[in-house]
């Protein structure tokens, strides 16, 4: 029977001999081993999260604008120099999220260190890289500790985290942490000075790369990035390359097509210009050629006469209806038609009597009404009334 396939490798790149997990899900070990990292007996064709030594990282909180991109790796780097032994551009500097005072978290490890640990990484799909201290669990008011290969891991802040040398942890933690945070133990051999703290052990039987590695899913930084990137990130760039030339090829077949159309219109527009002018001619014939001048002003004049006397007209008679209509609320309009004077309103009425007191309530307005057409159906009545100025009842 073929064995399940674990659900993440976890390698623990700290010391001589590095450590790695296979964890099913839930967390339970499946397998487990140490080896030389220059001799790594670890499945290689696993996707791996690496925990590096947190002694050779410097967590930072930086006060830097909200930026993106190359101003962004480029302002960390400038912000960090002030905070290193050497020059900022032997550093890979990583931003992480902002604190709650809206500084930015980063973590700072030098590129020839970066280099020394991802070596044994050649051709693997490591997807993450975390420094191990920071991966401790913790909680406000508290310090976290572990024992891993003779040193202490701590972690006494949101972003305060450490890797000491057991004999001068003691003193080292004391230093940075709240005098009166509490402490808890997570793993590992346990040194005198812990228990005079009354560390609470919250190991439970588990393997500490195991909880670590747990932590690390809620850690919002990945030392993999910039020329450090997984290869899933390159495949990501590579992919999103080909979308942003698919997506300028369809800007260009787009804006041909708008071409065309524009080309279309205006061909259009011609044509209508054309049937514009055959229209003005047969109604002002004693109008010659169209150019501006006298003749085409008159012809201006007379077209906004009509225009406005057609809009006067609708506006008296909706004055005189409007009214009659609002005083029937049982009423509703579907459709209102205005043309050479004649006012024409498709209704919807409970019944056809609600129709005929309509047209007799307009009548008493000394306006011609007359109802053209009427029918009934499951929801009531509905018909058409032709209404004019003057002859009323």
């Amino acid at each position: 029977m073929a064995r399940a396939r674990s659900e993440s490798l976890v390698i623990h790149a700290a010391g001589a001999r590095w450590r790695w997990l296979e964890l099913e899900r839930g967390g339970r070990v499946d397998r487990q081993g140490q080896c030389d990292p220059a001799s790594p007996d670890w499945p290689r064709e696993r996707e791996a999260i690496v925990l590096v030594d947190a002694s050779r990282c410097l967590g930072l909180s930086l006060d830097l604008p909200r930026l993106r991109g190359h101003k962004l790796q480029q302002a960390m780097r400038w912000a960090a120099e002030e905070h290193l032994a050497g020059s900022a551009e032997d550093e890979h500097v990583v931003g992480g999220p902002r604190d709650t005072a809206g500084r930015l978290c980063c973590v700072s490890i030098a590129n020839e260190v970066m280099g020394e640990i991802t070596a044994p990484f050649e051709g693997m799909p490591v997807e993450r890289m975390l420094p191990d201290a920071l991966c401790l669990p913790w909680e406000s008011g508290r310090v976290s500790l572990a024992e891993h290969e003779g040193a202490v891991l701590a972690r006494w802040g949101e972003w305060s985290f450490s890797r000491f040398d057991a004999e001068l942890a003691v003193d080292m933690i004391e230093s940075v942490a709240p005098a009166d945070a509490r402490w808890d133990w997570y793993g590992g051999d346990k040194p005198g000075w812990v228990a005079s703290h009354e560390a609470e052990d919250r190991e439970a039987g588990r393997p500490l790369q195991a909880i670590l590695a747990e932590q690390a899913a809620s850690i919002d930084v990945n030392l993999l990035s910039g020329p450090w990137a997984p290869r899933s990130a390159t495949t990501a760039r590579s992919h999103w390359r080909w979308a942003g030339a698919f997506a300028a090829a369809a800007v260009v077949l787009l804006l041909a097509y708008a071409g065309i159309e524009r080309y279309q219109l205006a061909q259009r527009s011609a044509e209508l210009e054309a049937a514009i002018e055959q229209q003005f001619r047969q109604a002002f014939p004693e109008v010659g050629r169209i150019v501006p001048g006298r003749e085409q002003t008159l012809a201006e004049r007379e077209l906004a006469r009509l225009r406005f006397g057609q809009a006067a007209g609708l506006l008296d008679l909706m004055h005189r209806v409007a009214p009659v209509l609002d005083g029937q609320s049982q009423l509703q309009v579907d459709q209102l038609d205005y043309r050479e004077g004649v006012l024409e309103l498709a209704l919807r009425a409970p019944d056809v009597a609600a129709l005929e007191q309509l047209e007799q309530r307009l009548r008493a307005l000394d306006l011609s009404a007359e109802v053209q057409t009427a029918s009934l159906d499951e929801q009531g009545a509905s018909g058409r009334i032709r209404i004019t100025r003057g002859g009323g009842a």
